[in-house]
């Protein structure tokens, strides 16, 4: 769980992980996004130019480093990263979490579980 920014944190981080990894520069990571979000069905690309794919990828790298970034926009270049084929041999263990709240959980409860969670999140990062 952890705060907002925590998770955002953490899910750049994890990003950035991930694409060391698999040995992915940001220009071919760009790509794999690009294809991802915006190839249509018929596998189209539409017109496309270096100048494109390079604003492209620095706009990547920039969503990378700030903590402005959409926690659902680290979630979809998660979502393409696990997709590639080196993903499942590298045993990373990354899990798509996600709350889900559930009505025999009071507020109360969930509040406590949050700030617990965010002190574990803390501990494990500086072991």
């Amino acid at each position: 769980m952890g705060t907002a920014q925590e998770q955002q944190r953490r899910k750049r981080k994890q990003i950035k992980e991930i694409l060391n990894k698999l040995q992915l520069s940001i220009p071919n990571f760009a790509g794999l996004v690009y294809e991802a979000l915006y190839v249509d069905d018929c596998g189209d690309f539409g017109v496309s130019n270096t100048d494109e794919e390079r604003k492209f990828a620095g706009k990547i790298k920039k969503q990378l480093s700030r903590s402005t970034t959409p926690e659902a926009l680290l979630d979809k270049y998660l979502e393409v990263l696990i997709q590639q084929p080196g993903y499942e041999a590298l045993k990373l263990g990354y899990i798509q979490s996600r709350y889900v709240p559930h009505p025999c959980l009071s507020d109360e409860l969930t509040e406590v579980m949050t700030q617990l969670s965010a002190e574990l999140d803390t501990r494990a990062e500086l072991d």
